[in-house]
């Protein structure tokens, strides 16, 4: 049935152009006695002109040749009948075939061109109104909801896949009323690998989907498109594709502003919070040093009171002085940390000595480092380094700090020094447990600790400090286990020292 009224159809325009013709004969036949046979072969063109704008290029041909049958039938002497008794009407016959087949063509082109550009106009309102509402979208469900509703007007069932970036391979979130079998998976997963357009015309009309358009975004693919027809004329569908192209390009593009504004408001709550922890830790930082400073001081002044208290009085104060000494290095930790972070530490370098800073440490520290054992191993003819010296003595503290809190008592803790290439290595090594294996690349993140369950007491902020650091010194540092314990290496560019002029030259 279906066929039948398709065929129908398409006899129409053939049926419409030879009742003009026919009408046009009526019309003129009263008129041939009236009129020459030049003006009447002007109304049979312009018939066939008229043919060529309403009903296009075919039925205009047939008018042009039917027209001219019936202008010989019945206006060409001898009357009723094909015969010509003058041999010049043939000339007419082939110049009114001729301008009627040459007006038709150009008649049906230029109505052609019209009704395409019609098209394209409505097409590019319908594009400019889904680009519109695209923008409004907030969520990829929302995008999917209305590429749905734009294709159901086109007599199209459409599937959105986002690709899930965060998985490898195509893992996707489906969006659409129609789900996915196996097979018509592996068609999607075909087009989001290879990028192209999949056509599957054998399985039309068989409520399946049949065209698969991959989302590309200038980046990447983020995902692909699934139709499935309402009905089973494929034809038409492929007479769509530059619509539905259009319209995979505009959800790609949609669904990149949504991955890229997600990225950027979690990158600014990340910096919010960022900003608000430093800020916290600096305020602490600042409201705590007070107290502790005089806690110190008062433990002190106990400790050398004269006369002098009984010794389990001296021996608490100690405990307090050093807790307190203790929690001052905290605060310190934390203070620093938060400046790092905020950027407002301005490096004050100067060429010298490295080796400088590795005794002025070790004096530093010299209580804390009384119950291991030191080997230290840094050549006096190490060339001159430009660094602030204040801040690289933190790192030497954190990082022997952290050597003697992971190492038994009596345990040897390295020093070493030495020029690699463009570069001065420094390592500080522990005879102990080393750093847990699976976590030794987290080991420079704040608040992380060396062990799962620490027993030490301690923050995780000595070596995220020192990363700090080092980096502002386009330094780099390392964690890494070595036999028999553990070791934190760190490199500070060379750079060329200026000269220096000789004692004595004049």
């Amino acid at each position: 049935m279906n066929t039948e009224s398709s065929s129908r159809w398409r006899r129409a325009p053939y049926l419409v152009a030879a009742a003009l013709c026919t009408l046009t004969t009526l019309g003129t036949l009263p008129l041939r006695g009236l009129l020459d046979l030049a003006n009447i072969v002007m109304i049979f063109l312009l018939t066939v002109f008229v043919a060529a704008v309403w009903l296009g290029r075919g039925p205009s041909v047939m008018a042009a040749f039917l027209g001219v049958a019936l202008f010989d039938f019945f206006f060409v002497p001898p009357q009723l009948s094909f015969a010509v008794a003058d041999g010049q009407y043939l000339v007419t016959f082939a110049v009114m075939l001729a301008v009627g087949l040459i007006s038709s063509h150009l008649a049906a082109l230029l109505s052609e061109r019209t009704v395409e550009a019609q098209s394209r106009e409505q097409e590019t309102r319908l594009l400019y109104q889904l680009a519109r509402d695209l923008g409004g979208a907030l969520t990829a469900d929302r995008v999917a909801g209305i590429a749905r509703q734009f294709l159901g007007a086109v007599e199209l069932e459409a599937t959105v896949l986002v690709a899930d970036a965060s998985s490898k391979g195509f893992s996707y979130h489906e969006y659409g009323s129609h789900h996915l079998n196996d097979l018509e998976e592996g068609f999607a997963r075909s087009a989001y690998e290879r990028g192209t357009v999949v056509e599957t015309d054998p399985l039309a009309g068989m409520g399946v989907a049949i065209v698969f358009l991959p989302l590309v975004a200038p980046t990447r693919v983020l995902g692909v498109l699934a139709l499935v027809p309402r009905s089973d004329d494929v034809e038409r569908v492929r007479a769509l594709r530059p619509l539905l192209e259009a319209v995979a390009s505009l959800l790609a593009i949609t669904l990149e502003r949504l991955h890229y504004a997600e990225a950027a408001q979690d990158s600014e709550l990340r910096v919010s919070a960022e900003r608000l922890r430093a800020s916290i830790l600096s305020s602490l930082s600042h409201d705590l040093r007070t107290p502790l400073t005089s806690l110190v001081g008062l433990a002190d002044t106990l400790v050398h009171r004269q006369p002098a208290l009984d010794e389990g009085a001296i021996e608490t104060a100690a405990i307090i002085r050093d807790q307190a000494h203790a929690m001052h290095r905290l605060m310190s930790n934390l203070l620093e940390m938060a400046r790092l972070q905020a950027g407002s530490i301005t490096l004050n370098k100067e060429w010298q000595a490295f080796e400088e800073i590795v005794g002025s440490s070790i004096r530093l520290l010299a209580g804390l480092l009384a119950s291991r054992r030191l080997d230290i191993q840094v050549p006096r003819d190490l060339p001159l380094v430009e660094f602030d010296a204040v801040l690289l003595e933190r790192v030497l503290c954190n990082l022997l700090e952290n050597a003697v809190k992971y190492s038994p008592p009596g345990a040897r803790i390295e020093v070493l020094a030495r020029t690699c290439g463009e570069a001065l290595e420094i390592a500080i090594g522990n005879d102990g447990p080393g750093f847990p294996a699976d976590c030794i690349d987290q080991v420079f993140d704040l608040f992380a600790r060396g062990e799962r369950e620490p027993a030490v007491a301690g923050t995780g902020l000595g070596l995220a400090i020192c990363k700090a650091i080092v980096d502002a010194h386009r330094g780099t540092i390392v964690a890494e286990n070595r036999p028999g314990g553990a070791r934190v290496r760190f490199t500070l560019p060379l750079g060329t020292p200026p000269a220096m002029d000789d004692e004595g030259t004049p």
